[in-house]
């Protein structure tokens, strides 16, 4: 019981941080910029208007929790250690995994008030350009598979989340945590692509018959090209309930696993 109210202490007090924090406005901001951008954006094409719209909303909220995750998320995890705060919590009856924990879920909250926020934004602009242009509505539009869509949205971002948290565990700066987690990120968005080229391709290069090595790399690396659901949600198709939980699993699963290696690697620098 008592772990479970340390936890909760940090990851409230996490996000009352992160909402009182100039950057995350300043990312807001931009976003519901980019938003209203799709007002126009949208027309300045002359076919698949409600496509376009739909993409460029779930788009705008994907970009935005990258901005958060990489920097507002790595910033406040360097401030604790600079000025030393990280230690006054430890002092007390505090674990690494508790602080962790508590991190992980109060940036979490972060990331889903944005986009719940940018989600209800992007919509009512698709809202207005779907009736603006009623021919152009997919005919299979679903608001459902949209906020689906946005649900698989936010946890490839909390998947992104905890590898930037794992990444800040073992490395020695924080500018070398960023790069580590940016690099995983852009690995995760190919690793699927990678993957059907190999294993369907008898001729995939320096990769022909490593197929038990990039299906091994799909498994340690995020798998996050799994989680863009944009285009389902912009032509109206078919993403069955059974998918949708089989990735909120995956996604739970996978960000659990790499907070308990972060406690573990964080305890052996701390030791150091």
């Amino acid at each position: 019981m008592q772990a479970l109210r340390n936890i909760w202490f940090l990851a409230l007090a996490t996000c009352t941080e992160g909402i009182r924090h100039r950057a995350l406005w300043a990312i807001v901001c931009l976003a519901v910029l980019l938003t209203m951008a799709n007002l126009g954006v949208t027309t300045l094409f002359t076919w698949d208007l409600g496509k376009v719209s739909v993409e460029f909303g779930l788009s705008a909220v994907a970009f935005t929790g990258l901005l958060l995750v990489f920097f507002l998320g790595m910033k406040i995890l360097a401030d604790d250690l600079e000025r030393s705060r990280i230690f006054m919590l430890l002092s007390r009856p505090v674990s690494i995994w508790h602080y962790l924990t508590g991190k992980f879920l109060g940036l979490a909250m972060i990331l889903l008030l944005t986009t719940i926020i940018l989600g209800l934004s992007a919509a009512l602009s698709m809202r207005y350009v779907l009736w603006l242009y009623a021919a152009f509505v997919p005919p299979n539009f679903s608001w459902l598979t949209y906020l689906m869509a946005l649900s698989c949205q936010w946890l490839s971002l909390v998947m992104v989340l905890a590898v930037s948290m794992l990444c800040f565990s073992f490395a020695s700066q924080s500018f070398v945590a960023l790069l580590l987690a940016v690099s995983s990120y852009l690995v995760g968005q190919n690793m699927e692509l990678l993957r059907r080229v190999v294993e369907e391709n008898a001729h995939a290069g320096a990769l022909t018959g490593q197929e038990n090595l990039v299906i091994a790399l799909s498994w340690i690396f995020p798998n996050l090209s799994l989680f863009d659901k944009k285009y389902a949600a912009a032509y109206g198709m078919a993403f069955s309930g059974q998918e949708f939980l089989l990735l909120c699993l995956y996604g739970v699963s996978y960000s659990a696993l790499l907070i308990y290696l972060a406690a573990l690697l964080f305890k052996r620098k701390e030791l150091a």
